[in-house]
């Protein structure tokens, strides 16, 4: 009870003082066979359009392209399995819904190796891009604020309650910042000062890993029960005025021929396997 209310305190008061790093930046790409078809375009599209980028690497269960470095998810400290362990408390239970189609194991798992991906690669810059595999550059985009040396945030729309639901549950304080920005815009500059300090106040509260915390909480009686973009940017923002809010032109669109968006002002667009 003691280390919930400290927590609490914590997060309610802006910091102001995160260390950040001015390196260049990282860009990890968690991919599937699922998101293959647009892989070749992220990578180039970022590579091409993104400042200040140095290496990019691909995290997935098999090596996917040559265009990038590539990360073995086996590395990671957790499975699948472990996941839907952490969550049912039951093997049975566990198993059963991992073999139920279009269960959301691999949804949660990916948000998972997005927010260790940090503490696990070797060599990775403190600045990492956080990219999915649907997602396109198409013109030129800063991540990075030279005067305060924080990430800018890019908003979305989205306004999904569970989120937050199991957010409040996980970090003792947490709020969503602003009524009408989300943190779901499919990119995330995730800084590793923020990232420790997210990590030390989960573990520290509940007394348990990280990500095993993180699935303590979530409720698959929701399709979507949490969003590593919404902690991160709500936390952040929670935390810091280092890290700023700055709009770009983006859409969710179906795959096809992109240079229309391109000619059109887009800084970049998600090509979303569901909208075909």
């Amino acid at each position: 009870m003691l280390n919930k209310l400290l927590c609490l305190l914590i997060i309610t008061f802006s910091l102001d003082a995160y260390e950040f790093s001015t390196e260049s930046i990282d860009v990890v790409i968690p991919c599937t066979n699922k998101d293959k078809r647009t892989l070749s375009l992220c990578i180039n599209g970022i590579r091409k359009y993104g400042e200040n980028i140095n290496r990019i690497i691909v995290v997935s269960a098999e090596k996917l392209t040559e265009d990038a470095e590539w990360f073995d998810e086996k590395n990671y400290p957790f499975s699948k399995k472990d996941i839907a362990l952490q969550i049912f408390k039951d093997e049975k239970r566990a198993e059963t819904y991992l073999h139920t189609p279009k269960n959301r194991i691999g949804w949660i798992y990916q948000q998972l190796l997005k927010l260790y991906a940090s503490f696990l690669i070797p060599g990775l810059s403190s600045n990492v891009l956080i990219l999915d595999s649907d997602t396109v550059f198409l013109n030129s985009v800063n991540f990075y604020n030279k005067k305060t040396r924080g990430g800018y945030f890019n908003p979305g729309t989205e306004n999904h309650g569970p989120y937050f639901t199991h957010a409040r549950k996980l970090i003792p304080g947490f709020k969503k910042i602003y009524k009408n920005h989300s943190g779901i815009s499919h990119h995330m500059l995730f800084q590793r000062p923020v990232l420790e300090d997210l990590f030390q106040v989960v573990e520290k509260t509940h007394n348990r890993e990280f990500w095993k915390a993180f699935c303590d909480f979530i409720n698959l009686s929701n399709p979507s029960p949490a969003s590593e973009y919404e902690i991160y940017f709500n936390f952040t923002l929670a935390r810091t005025n280092q890290c700023k809010i700055r709009r770009l032109k983006w859409a969710n669109v179906r795959f096809q021929n992109l240079q229309r968006f391109r000619k059109q002002g887009y800084h970049y667009v998600s090509c979303h396997a569901y909208l075909g």
